[in-house]
């Protein structure tokens, strides 16, 4: 039987001590994704770590049915960890630091919990180039539920350039590379294989609604991969977005 105090314990305790860990074990660890929601919450708690924002994985339709989620599945972003263009990390930041070109979007005011992706456009402040840098505690990958209960694998994440008249662009679906020490980690130019950006907000949103929680003014929300999430251990991280720009950040070896 799930035990959410037990299993919040150990993924806290990894997150605090900046350790590895073997996968839960069966007998505490989540079956399904609101025990893993569960988990998650529990473990933020005890960790004593300030949200500043929300990330969005596997945030494609062809991705979740494939894992049997009716939407993106949803993490933490945490305050400190939400960095500049051409961030600095370290290898003794990061365990398996994957690198993600993605979309972000940041809050100027709170939507119902009913709102529309039309009504939500109204409350969006900006749109940004990002890279997130996820990472997870456990030393083997495990499946979406146990990720989703190590805080969705979150790591650091990369604000870059905003995204200027972004209502006006058709930004959605172009070319995206992403790169480390100028080596391809992955590419993508299938615009289905993008995020589904306002829909996925819209999910959000009524995630939160439904638990009593809102989005605010001044989070940050970053919306799922645009190319495939790639492992990079170290080197100088390029995500360019054809047409847009791009975004930069740094992971030295030490």
């Amino acid at each position: 039987m799930t035990d959410i105090n037990a299993a919040s314990r150990i993924l806290a305790d990894a997150f605090l001590n900046h350790t590895l860990i073997d996968p839960l074990p069966e007998d505490i660890a989540p079956t399904s994704f609101e025990q893993a929601y569960d988990i998650q919450r529990a473990t933020l708690a005890l960790t004593g770590a300030k949200q500043a924002g929300w990330k969005l994985a596997v945030a494609t339709r062809a991705a979740q049915e494939k894992i049997g989620a009716d939407g993106p599945l949803i993490g933490p972003l945490l305050d400190g960890r939400i960095l500049g263009d051409g961030a600095k990390l370290t290898t003794a930041d990061l365990h398996y630091p994957n690198i993600e070109a993605e979309i972000a979007v940041v809050m100027k005011s709170t939507p119902a919990a009913d709102a529309t992706s039309s009504d939500i456009l109204d409350h969006i402040e900006s749109i940004h180039l990002a890279i997130e840098i996820a990472d997870r505690r456990y030393d083997v990958k495990q499946n979406p539920v146990q990720t989703l209960a190590d805080l969705n694998s979150t790591g650091y994440f990369v604000l870059g350039q905003e995204i200027e008249n972004w209502r006006d662009l058709g930004f959605i679906g172009g070319t995206v590379t992403t790169k480390s020490d100028g080596e391809i980690l992955a590419t993508n130019d299938d615009p289905d294989a993008w995020p589904e950006i306002f829909g996925g907000l819209e999910y959000l949103v009524g995630y939160l609604g439904k638990r009593g929680e809102s989005l605010k003014a001044g989070d940050v929300i970053t919306t799922g991969a645009c190319a495939l999430p790639t492992i990079s251990p170290h080197g100088k991280i390029e995500a360019i977005f054809d047409g847009l720009g791009m975004v930069t950040a740094e992971i030295s070896k030490v």
